[in-house]
């Protein structure tokens, strides 16, 4: 990413979360769990919520426009809450391939790392630039999901990922 930040988003920035998402459903069903329909449904109040109530990092260029969004939450279950999921991840195509989403991962890796030990993501078999990402990051695949998720009467594969803090 050449110039830019990377922060939290906050319940007040719901319209924008809700923008980008939308976008991301959108344009790539076969990535997200999340059906777009769903989604455009739900009130504002509804994303800012969400925002309140998990970690979202957004990826701002030069002019302020959001261009990229990864989600990160923590499991609440006493057994489980060492573990942190990614989800959500959507760079917009103008920003693909400019280290945008490597910073956005770099950020969501420090965040969990704080209180977790491990963090957890899903990809899509098919996206190979997300899953070399997650490689070069330190992620290692240790499942396929076949037959994941069912977009307009195709099946689509999932490659589970986790990378588990050296210093537990």
């Amino acid at each position: 990413m050449r110039e830019g930040t990377i922060r939290r988003l906050t319940p007040d920035d719901a319209a924008i979360f809700r923008g980008i998402r939308l976008e991301g459903l959108l344009n790539h069903p076969e990535a997200f769990g999340a059906d777009y329909e769903a989604e455009a449904a739900r009130p504002l109040a509804a994303m800012a919520a969400r925002l309140a109530d998990t970690t979202v990092l957004g990826g701002f260029s030069g002019d302020g426009m959001v261009q990229g969004i990864m989600g990160l939450v923590r499991d609440k279950s006493p057994k489980t809450r060492h573990i942190a999921t990614i989800w959500g991840v959507y760079v917009r195509p103008a920003l693909r391939g400019t280290g945008l989403a490597r910073h956005l991962l770099d950020a969501a890796i420090a965040e969990a790392f704080r209180d977790c030990l491990s963090i957890r993501l899903s990809v899509s078999a098919t996206n190979r630039a997300a899953r070399q990402l997650y490689l070069r990051a330190g992620f290692v695949e240790w499942a396929l999901d076949a037959r994941a998720m069912l977009v307009d009467g195709v099946f689509h594969d999932e490659i589970l990922m986790r990378l588990d803090r050296k210093d537990p």
